[in-house]
C-alpha cells in the first residue's frame, strides 16, 4: 500500500467506525433525549392561521450545535422537541439526518444564538402542527433574555436549560400568543453537514 492510500484508507475506516458506532442501537441511551417541555399556540385573529389553540407536549428532544446562523453567521444551539419519543429506530435519523423524519410530525424548535462566551443573545421559537407553522423571535432584549434564559448553562457540550414564558404578537392583521415551559438537561450533538 502506498502511504497516501494507507492514510486515506485509515481515515475512511475511522469515519466508518465512528458513524456506525453513533448509530448503533447498543449505544442508545434514552436519557440523552428525554425532557419535559410543553408549547402552546393561541391564535385569536389571523388572515393565514386558523383561530384557536394548539398544544405540543414534548416526549423527547435533541440539541445540535450549529454554525453560521443568520443574520450575522452566529454560532448557536438548535433544540428540536418532538411529540413522539426518540427510539433506537429513529436514532439514525436524529444523528445523520438532523431528525428530518421526526420533523414531519408535531414539533417545536428553539434556536439560541450565542456569543463567544456562550451567552444567549437571541432566542427564536418555531411551533409546527399540521397546517400551521409559526416562528417568532421571543427574546433579544437584555431584560427579556435575563427574564426567560437566566437558567441556561452550556458546559462541556452539555446544556441545562429551564425556561417558561409567553410571547404575544398583535397588530391589525394578526393576534397570537406563544407559550413555552421547558426543562432539559441534555448532551449537545454536532450537527452533521452534508
Amino acid at each position: 500500500m502506498t502511504m497516501l492510500f494507507r492514510h486515506t484508507f485509515f481515515l475512511f475506516a475511522a469515519a466508518t467506525c465512528l458513524s456506525s458506532s453513533l448509530a448503533a442501537p447498543e449505544n442508545f441511551d434514552l436519557r440523552n433525549f428525554q425532557t419535559k417541555a410543553s408549547f402552546e399556540l393561541t391564535v385569536d385573529k389571523s388572515k393565514y392561521l386558523k383561530p384557536g389553540a394548539s398544544k405540543i407536549q414534548s416526549q423527547s428532544a435533541v440539541v445540535y450545535s450549529v454554525h453560521g446562523l443568520m443574520p450575522g453567521k452566529s454560532d448557536g444551539l438548535r433544540i428540536l422537541f418532538f411529540a413522539k419519543p426518540i427510539t433506537e429506530t429513529t436514532l439514525p435519523d436524529v444523528l445523520n439526518n438532523q431528525a428530518k423524519e421526526l420533523q414531519k410530525g408535531d414539533h417545536a424548535e428553539l434556536v439560541l444564538y450565542l456569543d463567544k462566551q456562550n451567552n444567549i443573545q437571541q432566542a427564536n421559537l418555531m411551533f409546527v402542527v399540521p397546517g400551521t407553522t409559526v416562528t417568532r423571535t421571543i427574546a433579544w432584549k437584555p431584560d427579556d433574555l435575563k427574564k426567560y434564559f437566566s437558567q441556561a448553562n452550556l458546559k462541556d457540550r452539555h446544556l441545562i436549560l429551564k425556561t417558561k414564558g409567553t410571547y404575544s404578537d398583535s397588530d391589525a392583521e394578526e393576534t397570537l400568543k406563544l407559550s413555552w415551559d421547558i426543562e432539559l438537561d441534555l448532551p449537545v450533538f454536532r450537527e452533521i453537514k452534508k
